[in-house]
């Protein structure tokens, strides 16, 4: 009888833990962005409490007055730091796009280069061999450049004639994008201002709110959720914390070895302090990292035939991640504990299911459910912080290790 109420208790758990997936998955999918002016101003008015009661208890003045006057604060210091890196980045778009172009009306030049590299790494290979892949080679990269060379041709000359190939009808796929973006752009400034509002209320109301929903709670669920919110706030603000100090690290590394390389005489480009700052950012990317910009970035002036400055892309990319893999644990002082190939699924599952959002969304909500498994709060499986340890002393939370330093 025990097994039967073990196994019934199992199943509503699991018919019970699929529910919640279902329905959080309809909230993502076809919800998440028409609430989210409302979730964030809910986390900004969680965020300005600890400083509001501190003003309050300084200054005296009234708490809603105090909560709001620093929601629009954080608000205009986020609209300036996204006016100036914003007005950066369309520099560095402007010039990226003028590049491209020029890459393109060169492209046969550019198949040259990458002919010549192809060829140049077959050195190794035995004379006849060598001979034979060169011919085969340079007759299908000729090929190609001649090919390139005609439709280049051509399309300037279709183009010019004005015949029926430039008509109308080819226009209508991008204007209707520009037509569809400049629609939703009311809405954007609509949900903006929605934001700012909710902010301001919910700041201002929070102890009321947070009244109220504790409660239409029992004792127990009032337990959990304090625990929850601890917990995840505690642990993700420490975490999010050290991250940023790492992404700190990171853009400084990347700039010094930069301006080294145009000391050098290797980089002559420009835009160092916001290519730094792009960089940089791209260390948010779980597992993936810098190595979605440099690595490319390398091969593509090893190709182009500029050895120094793929060399020296190469060595900054490696020095930042040796000097990313010494600190971070220091850094963090505890890591939550998912293996690398779980945060690279939820990345790729996130993608799939919710687009951009969940690739950042789906590792988050892993992270936060293993903090609550491992703090009590949920009990999904057995914690596992002392696998591969040979100490019989019990191990500290999760939640202390994060809150250590």
């Amino acid at each position: 009888m025990d097994k039967i109420e073990l196994r019934r208790g199992r199943i509503i758990n699991i018919v019970y833990l699929a529910m919640i997936l279902g329905l959080g998955y309809l909230f993502v999918r076809y919800c998440f962005w028409i609430f989210f002016p409302f979730l964030l101003a809910l986390l900004l008015a969680v965020i300005v409490q600890k400083p509001a009661n501190f003003l309050v208890r300084k200054t005296k003045l009234k708490k809603g007055i105090t909560s709001t006057v620093l929601i629009l604060l954080l608000f205009v210091l986020a609209g300036g730091i996204i006016s100036l890196l914003g007005m950066k980045l369309v520099d560095v778009i402007k010039n990226t796009i003028d590049f491209i172009t020029a890459k393109i009306t060169d492209l046969p030049s550019l198949i040259d280069d990458i002919k010549n590299w192809v060829i140049g790494t077959a050195q190794f290979l035995p004379d006849k061999a060598e001979a034979k892949f060169v011919t085969a080679a340079g007759n299908w990269f000729d090929l190609i450049r001649e090919k390139s060379a005609t439709e280049i041709a051509a399309t300037i000359v279709g183009s010019a004639s004005g015949d029926e190939k430039l008509s109308l009808s080819t226009l209508t796929t991008p204007l209707s994008g520009l037509w569809s973006t400049a629609k939703r752009i009311p809405s954007v400034f609509v949900a903006i201002i929605i934001c700012i509002l909710s902010s301001c209320f919910m700041a201002a109301d929070y102890d009321w709110i947070a009244g109220f929903i504790k409660k239409q709670l029992s004792d127990e669920h009032k337990r959990k959720l304090s625990i929850s919110k601890r917990v995840v706030f505690q642990s993700l603000g420490k975490l999010f914390h050290s991250y940023a100090l790492i992404i700190c690290i990171t853009g400084t590394e990347i700039f010094i070895g930069l301006n080294i390389l145009s000391l050098l005489g290797l980089y002559d480009g420009g835009n160092i302090i916001i290519i730094s700052i792009i960089v940089a950012l791209l260390d948010i990317l779980p597992v993936l990292g810098t190595g979605t910009f440099m690595i490319p970035w390398a091969i593509y002036s090893l190709i182009t035939g500029r050895i120094g400055l793929a060399i020296g892309l190469f060595i900054i990319y490696a020095i930042i991640y040796v000097v990313r893999q010494v600190i971070e644990p220091k850094i963090v002082g505890g890591t939550v504990g998912l293996p690398s190939f779980i945060t690279l699924m939820g990345m790729y599952v996130g993608s799939q299911l919710f687009g951009f959002i969940g690739i950042f969304l789906v590792p988050i909500m892993i992270i936060i459910v293993k903090l609550l498994n491992d703090e009590g709060v949920i009990h999904l499986w057995k914690p596992t912080d002392d696998i591969g340890e040979s100490s019989e002393e019990p191990k500290p939370g999760l939640l202390k290790k994060l809150l250590r330093k």
